[in-house]
């Protein structure tokens, strides 16, 4: 059996708001402004020096590999993670004085740098020519474990190629098995 108050209940009433100051309505304006750059600046591919965890241990090798310029588009536009669900993120450096652009891929939850694709641009005064990938710069401890230039080459491609739509036409479709092999890593000696 329910019981029932016999206490007054209160109608509920409508208020109408009230007129806010000068400086209420700038504050408000200022704090929109703000979590708009905030919004702008974590949805932004843009890789800022200094801002992710350094490699531990950054081996770096040559790879002359030419891209076309769609890919360089696809490269250049790159992808941030919007959930925790999506686990890398793809950061464009902005260019140095010669037109050279790194390509920053990093696990998106911890926020360290595993690949980075050190891009030259197409030679403007040669029609035939296309951009290169001059060098890779990969993560030589993941964990106590290390892989050589090939197989760091082939996972920042299969992630470029998933995340980005890269077609690196002049390069075999690698199984996604490729990705994290482990029989292409050693276990790094103990000190």
């Amino acid at each position: 059996m329910t019981s029932h108050s016999n206490a007054e209940q209160e109608e509920p009433t409508t208020r109408f708001p009230t007129m806010d100051s000068e400086s209420d309505v700038k504050e408000d304006e200022d704090s929109d402004v703000d979590e708009e750059e905030e919004m702008r600046k974590w949805l932004s591919t843009a890789y800022e020096r200094g801002s992710k965890k350094p490699m531990k241990k950054p081996l770096t090798a040559p790879w002359g590999l030419p891209i076309s310029d769609a890919d360089v588009e696809k490269l250049k536009a790159g992808v941030k993670s919007r959930s925790m669900d999506d686990k890398w993120d793809i950061l464009v450096e902005d260019p140095d004085e010669n037109g050279n652009i790194s390509i920053h891929i990093i696990r998106s939850w911890l926020q360290e740098e595993c690949y980075i694709l050190h891009i030259v641009p197409k030679p403007s005064n040669d029609d035939d020519g296309s951009a290169k990938i001059q060098s890779i710069t990969w993560e030589g401890n993941k964990a106590g474990l290390q892989c050589d230039a090939e197989q760091a080459q082939k996972e920042a491609v299969i992630l470029s190629r998933g995340h980005l739509h890269c077609e690196f036409e002049t390069l075999p479709q690698y199984p996604s098995s490729t990705f994290w092999n482990p029989s292409a890593y050693k276990k790094l000696d103990a000190k």
